[in-house]
């Protein structure tokens, strides 16, 4: 009789377990039969590789680098989205330094012969601003770049190369739309630090030794905030993210070998905990005045790479502990967050778009700011042609490695100072400039754009005025129009904020914030 007791306690036991299973069954299965193409979202994604098969010019720094090898690829990730309504978007991130006009252009109309369904008004194409991929552009050699013609792929050849790729990765995601659902999230890491000090006297440079008496302050905010967009098929299975932080990929800017910078090592780390079919879209977020290098305390982040295991000769700055180091910071943010994301998802989430072009004040240029980059630029080409000469009288200087960084490095900045004379003729008959500005809603969150590297003052001012729960602000996107810097920057002059470095200033910044939270605004009605 026991023995028969237990066997029947064991048997009713038994039979609830199944019963619930089956019941958990049902209700998944009554869940997943309303999910439809009718009733969700559809999303499609895809990635492709557009690092070259040959050495290209980096673009990223003053002096040409030609490439000496690929350290890992550069990649182009595409995220199509559609509603029920058919409202559509396609966000696609670079591995670049920058989106300029012809490549957003080159897709869009590679895309209008691929994919007529397709408006291709609505894309949003950013850079991760890596210093270390290739010069892209409409010219056929470097010469009008550098003053000389190296021995390279043509920036129009990798242009051609990498909006094909770009095109058919769109096609591919588009056509393989399917019924999915999104759920999004804030998470946290410690990647970008201002890079401007002041001393005492008001001035502001780039870097630099922190550790002097004049040293007074870091010039401003640092934003550790990590917007998270997650993607899930109809059965729950996560299948891509988007991440959002406000930080270049610069940890290992002045290499000689294409690479990804530290967002290769992010999707290693994140496919190493999520598997490998998962799809990461990076973006940068206002982040002109923004960089992953350490401007204090140095030796104790050092230590802590290597406490957690990093080759000796990859400790440092400019080195790869770094990246590894951050890698395991954002895939920390991603993985944090995830296990609330699941039972949140939203099947069918309000998806509405907007695109405008809109007028920016330029920056108003003074004759003291063109006279003195004038003197500059003059003694720069001095210098520029006396090298010119040596290299025509002793041809043998081509033999010796990097032989042309001098010489490049000498006509970029002749030509940086002759730019800022040409700014003050051009704002006398086009005081304004039209620059590209999209917002896309997606439920409760925003992704706002714009082609500045944008200090973080102005992000910091859309976000706190936005009235969307998350805002992903997206730099470097559909354009490329160099910094734009609040007014204490321009005031203290350094690197991002000198007259050369801008084509708008701190009116048209109040400007693009303005205008940038109408259409939130209107967007989030």
């Amino acid at each position: 009789m026991i023995k028969f007791s237990k066997s029947i306690k064991l048997l009713m036991i038994l039979s609830v377990l199944i019963a619930s299973i089956f019941t958990g069954c049902s209700r998944e299965t009554d869940k997943t039969a309303q999910l439809s193409p009718e009733t969700t979202i559809l999303l499609g994604w895809s990635s492709t590789d557009i690092t070259p098969d040959q050495p290209v010019d980096l673009r990223g720094q003053f002096p040409a680098r030609i490439s000496e090898g690929v350290l890992d690829p550069v990649t182009a990730t595409v995220l199509v989205i559609e509603s029920p309504s058919s409202e559509s978007a396609v966000l696609i991130s670079c591995d670049m330094v920058s989106v300029g006009k012809e490549m957003i252009e080159g897709v869009r109309k590679k895309l209008e012969a691929s994919l007529p369904e397709l408006d291709t008004e609505k894309i949003i194409m950013n850079a991760t601003h890596t210093h270390t991929a290739p010069l892209c552009g409409e010219e056929d050699d470097t010469k009008s770049k550098y003053g000389i013609a190296l021995d390279v792929m043509a920036p129009s050849a990798y242009l051609e190369f990498m909006t094909e790729k770009i095109a058919v990765a769109v096609k591919d995601a588009w056509t393989g739309r399917q019924p999915g659902g999104i759920s999004f999230g804030l998470g946290h890491a410690v990647v970008g630090h201002n890079r401007l000090q002041v001393d005492y006297a008001g001035k502001s440079v780039m870097y630099g030794n922190t550790n002097r008496e004049e040293f007074s302050h870091i010039e401003g905010y640092e934003d550790h905030s990590v917007n998270l967009l997650y993607t899930w098929d109809i059965n729950g299975n996560l299948t891509g993210t988007v991440i959002n932080i406000a930080c270049p990929s610069q940890a290992t800017e002045s290499m000689y070998k294409i690479s990804a910078d530290f967002w290769h090592d992010t999707r290693q780390e994140l496919r190493k905990r999520l598997g490998n079919e998962l799809f990461i879209l990076p973006q940068a977020s206002a982040a002109g005045d923004q960089s992953p290098h350490l401007m204090t305390c140095g030796a104790a982040e050092y230590r802590m790479q290597k406490l957690m295991g990093v080759d000796s000769l990859q400790i440092g700055r400019g080195k790869m502990g770094r990246r590894q180091q951050i890698a395991v910071r954002i895939a920390d943010a991603v993985t944090s967050v995830l296990p609330y994301m699941k039972d949140n998802i939203e099947w069918n989430p309000k998806i509405s778009y907007q695109r405008e072009i809109v007028e920016l004040s330029r920056r108003l240029i003074s004759m003291e700011d063109v006279n003195k980059a004038v003197n500059e630029s003059k003694q720069w080409e001095e210098k520029y042609n006396q090298l010119l000469k040596e290299i025509e009288e002793n041809p043998e200087i081509k033999n010796q490695p990097r032989w042309y960084s001098n010489i490049t490095n000498t006509y970029r900045r002749l030509a940086r100072g002759k730019s800022v004379k040409e700014r003050y003729e051009l704002e006398k008959v086009q005081p304004r400039m039209p620059v590209e500005i999209n917002v896309l809603r997606i439920g409760d969150i925003v992704m706002a754009t714009n082609p500045f590297e944008l200090y973080l003052d102005y992000g910091m001012r859309m976000k706190a005025r936005s009235p969307a729960i998350q805002t992903f602000l997206i730099q470097l996107s559909n354009g490329s129009y160099g910094y734009l810097p609040p007014y204490r920057s321009t005031v203290g002059g350094s690197y991002g904020a000198e007259p050369a470095s801008t084509l708008i200033g701190p009116e048209g910044g109040r400007e693009l914030v303005e205008k940038t939270l109408e259409l939130i605004n209107r967007s989030m009605q």
